[in-house]
């Protein structure tokens, strides 16, 4: 009788050296084609003589779960993983000491700069596990503060925390994500020059992650991670809050792509795109949802998917506030069916608003009689009530749309002038006219002629036979009448809002300065152009992208604030941190250098406490007297003498 086959045979990590080569590896069996049984070796990173596993780029994508499967040799040094060994609910912490240091306190900060590392290093590693310092003197001095303040912005926000979340404590892959998410826009590089980048800049790995874990690493990440970070980042933002929702086009590199093939660049039609949708909050001022689109979906399309999304997580209660691009009939029906609050900057040119346009009444000096007037934006603005009618979505189904409202301003400095520019715009085509008349001029289309002459109606005077012998025109009333209304004039709709005129203003001015924030995803975060030929991996880069514009947006949020009067752009604040240096020593000690008196403000600009030990003197000092002050002394009652 054959022994039992033992099922942890298949997790039981050995030593397997090929060409002088240490590898921890396992034997995965497989069955070939004629039914025999094979073995196959499976490497999980590399082992040095003191037995210090380094896990490989294979190892770390996988899963928590595969990970605490695998069974190691006691004697081995596997602190490197230790973290992810830990029972299933409880979170890594063993890796506090890799990435960078946390938010320390004014008795621990030493002992955590200081914690010592394994100083033994592989001499012979795969590429892409190699080692970030020199392996000759063991010793490590890299540019750290413009990295640290975008990682302790990313911590501070929750970000960190809900990569964990995704990718089920896989300390390794959040780690990667974040720091390639940093990256382009600390250095204007893509990630092709990431390993190199390492070289001199510290970052939350402790070895070089070349392009080839870069591709396995973006192919690894799915659409479910996409949502369940969505749907945790959307738990963060308070209820009621209001998000904007915007779109842009992004060129595309690969040619294999599916999204490319229906849409073109503005600026050049032969450069293929596609449309990148990213939805804020106002209130955080951060990314909450992206979604890519074919290029040529408009943005009428786009929002109707992304109500869908939000549905399949629930619908949390948000307002959405969107430009013109997006008011639809359609679009309107949308968020009424799905009972979505939403204020939209409309078209004044047509339904629902226009009609309203023609009640304002003005009096000789062309102001508005019937309408509010703002002293401190100098405008004039009325709330009304449009009346109910029957929109359609796009499977044919009717929705009453009522309770909605309409936001009308009107600048009477800008009305002024544009009726002005009207006045003569009509003078001059009467003038024209009555020279083409009094010449005896006779056009060949009569359609056509008219088309030249938008405030007439030109007709023609014909003979006994038919033949037009001359012309004539009159105003056309219609015409001029709706471009008297339309002058000066701006409105937004919006329902399920209990907001006056100038409240609904107020925010969607917020909105225009999150359209500066969502450039910084195309440009500042180097998403101009689609480097990746494959769904996939096109998938993983804008996953980490968008994890990048969280912390991003946040640091502009700070700059806008408190630090817009003291440097230019965020760059600038950067550029102000960049020179603080992350050092490790032979002895395994770690120094972080010291912050001036700028570094310090900016850090506290965006909300982070630098490290105590890093702080000057001064504010050393003032930080103890804040949070450590010393007990008063009790003097003694000096003795009455008689």
């Amino acid at each position: 009788m054959s022994r039992k086959e033992d099922p942890n045979t298949r997790y039981k990590v050995y030593i397997h050296t090929d060409r002088k080569y240490r590898y921890a590896a396992v034997q995965v069996k497989w069955i070939d084609e004629s039914g025999k049984v094979r073995y196959k070796v499976h490497h999980l990173g590399t082992v040095d003589g003191g037995l210090v596993f380094k896990p490989n780029a294979t190892f770390r994508l996988k899963t928590t779960d595969e990970i605490r499967k695998y069974i190691f040799p006691a004697d081995w040094d596997i602190s490197s993983i230790s973290g992810l060994l830990a029972p299933i609910g409880q979170k890594a912490t063993a890796f506090q000491d890799l990435p960078s240091l946390p938010q320390p306190d004014a008795h621990t900060s030493g002992d955590l700069m200081n914690k010592p590392k394994n100083q033994d290093c592989p001499s012979t590693a795969e590429p892409d596990v190699k080692p970030c310092y020199s392996i000759i003197d063991q010793y490590n001095n890299r540019l750290y503060g413009s990295f640290w303040l975008l990682e302790q912005i990313a911590r501070k926000e929750g970000l960190f925390e809900d990569l964990m979340t995704v990718f089920d404590d896989n300390i390794f892959k959040v780690n990667e994500v974040l720091s390639l998410a940093l990256f382009p826009y600390l250095s204007g590089k893509n990630y092709s020059r990431f390993a190199k980048w390492q070289n001199t800049h510290k970052t939350l790995l402790d070895y070089q992650l070349t392009s080839p874990g870069i591709t396995r690493l973006t192919q690894s990440i799915t659409d479910d991670d996409r949502m369940n970070l969505i749907k945790l980042r959307l738990k963060r933002q308070p209820k009621d809050s209001f998000v904007d929702c915007d779109s842009t086009t992004r060129s595309a590199w690969g040619k294999c792509l599916a999204d490319i093939h229906w849409g073109h660049n503005k600026d050049n039609p032969k450069l293929q795109n596609t449309v990148e949708t990213v939805v804020y909050a106002l209130s955080t001022h951060q990314p909450v949802y992206y979604r890519t689109f074919p290029g040529n979906t408009s943005d009428m399309s786009t929002i109707r998917t992304v109500i869908a999304d939000l549905k399949a997580l629930g619908i949390p209660e948000v307002t959405f506030i969107t430009d013109r691009g997006y008011a639809s009939e359609e679009n309107i029906a949308a968020f009424v069916a799905t009972k979505i609050p939403f204020l939209m900057c409309a078209k004044t040119s047509a339904e629902p608003v226009l009609p309203l346009l023609y009640d304002i009444e003005f009096n000789k000096n062309g102001l508005p009689v019937n309408m509010d007037y703002d002293v401190q934006r100098k405008l004039y603005h009325k709330q009304a009530e449009v009346p109910v009618y029957t929109g359609r979505l796009s499977d044919g189904t009717e929705v009453e749309i009522a309770s909605l409202k309409a936001n009308i301003f009107i600048n009477p400095m800008r009305r002024s002038e544009e009726l002005a520019v009207l006045q003569q715009k009509i003078l001059e085509e009467k003038t024209s006219l009555d020279a083409d008349i009094e010449a005896g001029k006779i056009p060949d289309d009569l359609k056509r002629y008219n088309a030249l002459y938008d405030y007439f109606k030109v007709t023609g005077v014909s003979d006994e036979n038919g033949n037009v012998t001359a012309i004539t025109y009159t105003e056309n009333t219609k015409k001029i009448a709706k471009e008297e209304a339309l002058c000066g004039v701006f409105s937004s709709l919006m329902s399920g809002l209990n907001l006056s005129a100038m409240e609904a203003l107020e925010q969607y001015r917020k909105r225009d300065e999150h359209e500066k924030n969502f450039d910084q995803f195309k440009n500042g975060m180097g998403m101009y152009c689609q480097r990746n030929a494959s769904e996939d991996g096109k998938n993983g880069r804008s996953f980490i992208s968008f994890a990048g514009l969280i912390a991003v947006s946040q640091l502009r949020n700070a700059w806008r604030e408190s630090m817009y009067d003291k440097y230019s752009s965020t760059l600038d604040m950067l550029d102000e941190m960049e020179p603080i240096r992350f050092s490790e020593y032979a002895d395994g000690s770690k120094h972080i250098t010291s912050f001036t008196s700028k570094q310090v403000e900016i850090s506290r600009a965006c909300g982070i406490e630098p490290p105590y030990e890093c702080l000057p003197l001064s504010l050393r000092q003032e930080y103890d007297r804040k949070h450590h002050p010393k007990k008063a002394r009790k003097t003694k009652k000096s003795a009455v003498t008689q």
